[in-house]
């Protein structure tokens, strides 16, 4: 089949065809023009470079007061998918940086490619109790006592991740500490008997921040985050840990790379 020819960066996108809005409902106009958008952006129908079509005419594709437009347009903007240029137009931002899943994926081996180095913070540390999903996860007992971490982990620029890594207390009662102490899980890992470590399962969701969340991100209550929850093995195929690492919506780009 032949190919049409390629888009060249930075020329203005067909004005989008006329497009349908709920008047009336829970979801402003203005949200439900954002979501459209979005979807565009990040579909690819709209790539990095791109110029949007203008105010005028998403106001008539869509049936709207400019004002409107400008609204979805400066929501687009405050997440990071979209740049103005003065007397040029909305131009679509680059990607996000992309975090690679893996079998061998370690958070310190990213913020390393990102010139971060150990950057964690511990947030705190509680202990819990295995429920039967969680103890099926770590190949335990329901019952087992669990040590809960919480931390914050940057890797360069504005990506950062609230997380939650949740271990068997018996084996490793202290890790929190070592974390404190050494910034990263993968050198206090180590110190507990597992030098090498590898990703078995991974869950990504989304859903709105917590309040600690919110707050250790900077981000607003109402901004969706990106959840990747994980399970990662020791050299045995045992667990070693379940996680959970929470992204504000539009900082990184999880790929999945297939064996």
């Amino acid at each position: 089949m032949p190919q049409g020819p390629p888009r060249r960066r930075g020329l203005r996108m067909t004005v989008l065809p006329r497009r349908r809005v709920r008047r009336g409902e829970s979801v402003p106009v203005w949200r439900q023009i954002e979501i459209d958008l979005t979807f565009e952006i990040r579909t690819g129908f709209h790539g990095p470079g791109d110029r949007l079509p203008s105010e005028a005419e998403l106001a008539q594709a869509y049936g709207v007061h400019r004002h409107t437009v400008r609204v979805a347009l400066a929501r687009l903007a405050a997440e990071g998918l979209v740049v103005s240029r003065q007397g040029k137009g909305v131009f679509v931002a680059e990607r996000p940086i992309e975090y690679a899943v893996t079998r061998e994926s370690k958070w310190s081996e990213f913020g390393e490619r990102l010139a971060a180095g150990s950057d964690g913070k511990l947030m705190r540390s509680s202990v819990r109790t295995a429920n039967a999903e969680l103890a099926g996860l770590l190949g335990l007992a329901p019952g087992t006592e669990l040590l809960v971490v919480e931390t914050v982990r940057r890797a360069g620029g504005d990506v950062s991740a609230y997380c939650y890594h949740v271990f068997e207390r018996a084996r490793f009662g202290g890790i929190d500490e070592a974390f404190e102490r050494l910034r990263s899980y993968t050198p206090a890992l180590a110190e507990f008997g597992h030098p090498e470590f590898f990703r078995v399962k991974t869950w990504i969701d989304c859903r709105l921040p917590r309040a600690d969340e919110a707050r250790a991100l900077a981000i607003a209550s109402d901004t969706p985050v990106m959840v990747m929850s994980y399970v990662d093995a020791g050299r045995d195929g045992a667990a070693v840990l379940f996680g959970a690492a929470v992204f504000p919506n539009g900082r990184l780009r999880i790929r999945i790379d297939s064996p």
